[in-house]
């Protein structure tokens, strides 16, 4: 420009909001230099040209009084808008402290040359858009906390989120086009058969469940992604579902128990009259029998048996109710004995043998009653379920109750001489879903949420077994705080 034209000023606003700003100036000084904010009652001439969207000329004696370009000073300045498709970006603006008269053709240049800045402008906002939406959906694309994996048509990894990362301790480099299933797939013997190839093969949508190996369960989705050069494949969402059904197999309890709730107090209404009746009739007759009769051992034997009655019947809407969980002292000795009220029978109608061990001089704990029930019967179950059919050896369950001076805590012990489980399983026995029984017989959610539920009381469960050995869980609870002062007050008074 200089080789050209005699120049004072060169100078390249850029609109940014309601302001100009100046990007570039020559030459720079106080009064002329990048980052510059120009109001409006500092360059009117210059922001009439922005709105007019056409080229001005500004000169000293009979122009506006325009601050700016007045502190420059310019005695002429030719103001030049950066226009592009109909848009301003700015203004380019040639100045000069001598009377100077620009003939059309040199008008014609500036803005000639301000429309080659305005598209450069225009290209660096588009730019700045493209990385400003690169930017945020990488940041969506690692902050979603579900896995998501982008692989092409040979399944090779393109791109995985920080959620993916973790699940295969692999950094993004390390990971990038190495085959899905050599990274993330549990299953790798069904990759000839791997539903993700039927997503390339059809371009519907496929949605999946599958358990892993540690006993999670996630829910796994594949959408096709086809490029006009088709050159990406797949899209992998995996999200973890256990908790979510883990939460949805203990509503399903809930709502049992909320009718078993509701049938016990329907079957306690109905029984506990016509136990009433057998009890209190045994209990006539006995009076006018003398206590050698052999009839007066039937009729206490009848007495026994429908006191028996109401106690099952009572265990069992005390257990069903599942009333609000709050703590109080408990005798773990009690709850023992409420739990094998309610599945006493089927053990021993299996040929079981239960033999009770508790002591007497066990400390209280501090708890809920119906829930620590709960856990017991759980792992009496679980007992139940330990033996082989075919094996005709003596079947033994051991309840036993205690207090370990070492860990400062009392436990339950419930030991089988059953089948007994493998070191391997040991460590995935309280996951969500895991069970090593045939289909139908069981949920695999038993042991987590007798776990979940000694947790909340402050204990663990711990559990040895080896195979054809049988297996040993323990249940430990601390003691009551609670019981302790209401003794020690008690012993006061």
């Amino acid at each position: 420009m200089q080789e050209i034209f005699y120049l004072k000023r060169l100078i390249i606003l850029t609109l940014v909001g309601k302001e100009l700003v100046v990007s570039f100036c020559y030459p720079p000084d106080q009064t002329c230099h990048n980052g510059l904010k120009i109001p409006t009652e500092e360059g009117e001439k210059l922001w009439e040209t922005v709105a007019n969207k056409t080229q001005a000329t500004w000169q000293r004696e009979t122009g506006t009084q325009d601050p700016f370009l007045l502190h420059q000073g310019l005695d002429v300045a030719v103001i030049n808008p950066l226009i592009t498709q109909n848009k301003v970006y700015g203004l380019f603006v040639v100045g000069s402290d001598r009377t100077t008269a620009y003939d059309p053709l040199d008008l014609a240049f500036f803005q000639q040359l301000a429309n080659q800045i305005a598209i450069y402008l225009q290209d660096g906002a588009l730019f700045a858009e493209v990385n400003r939406a690169k930017s945020e959906w990488e940041a969506t694309f690692k902050a979603v906390r579900d896995i998501i994996v982008v692989v092409d048509r040979d399944l090779r990894v393109l791109r995985g989120n920080q959620a993916a990362m973790e699940a295969s301790d692999f950094c993004e480099p390390e990971i990038l086009g190495q085959k899905y299933c050599d990274v993330f797939c549990t299953q790798k013997d069904e990759c000839l058969e791997c539903s993700f190839r039927e997503v390339l093969e059809t371009g519907d949508v496929i949605n999946i469940q599958r358990q892993l190996d540690d006993g999670r369960v996630v829910e796994m989705s594949a959408y096709p992604a086809f490029q006009e050069k088709k050159d990406m494949g797949v899209v992998i969402y995996i999200k973890d579902i256990t908790e979510r059904l883990k939460m949805q197999v203990q509503l399903m309890q809930a709502a049992r128990l909320a009718a078993l709730g509701e049938m016990a107090a329907g079957v306690a209404h109905e029984l506990n009259t016509p136990l009433a009746v057998v009890i209190g009739d045994a209990q006539l007759l006995q009076r006018s029998i003398p206590e050698d009769d052999q009839k007066y051992k039937i009729l206490e034997d009848i007495q026994t048996c429908g006191l028996r009655c109401k106690r099952i019947v009572r265990g069992l809407l005390a257990f069903s109710r599942q009333e609000q969980y709050v703590f109080l002292p408990l005798d773990l000795n009690d709850v023992v004995d409420e739990a094998l009220k309610l599945v006493v029978f089927h053990i021993e109608s299996e040929k079981i043998k239960i033999d009770l061990e508790l002591d007497e001089q066990l400390p209280a704990i501090e708890g809920h009653s119906q829930q620590l029930e709960q856990v017991v019967v759980n792992l009496l179950l679980n007992a139940r379920q330990s033996f082989d059919e075919e094996d005709d050896r003596e079947r033994r369950i051991t309840v036993k109750t205690g207090f370990d001076q070492q860990r400062n805590q009392a436990y339950i012990k419930v030991a089988d001489n059953g089948q007994g489980m493998p070191k391997e399983m040991l460590t995935k026995i309280f996951d969500p879903f895991f069970t090593s029984k045939g289909v139908g017989k069981g949920t695999g959610l038993g042991l987590s949420v007798s776990l979940g539920i000694v947790q909340k009381h402050g204990g663990t469960i711990a559990i040895e077994s080896e195979p054809g050995n049988g297996a040993t869980f323990t249940v430990y609870l601390p003691p009551s705080q609670k019981a302790d002062d209401l003794v020690e007050g008690d012993g006061e008074a």
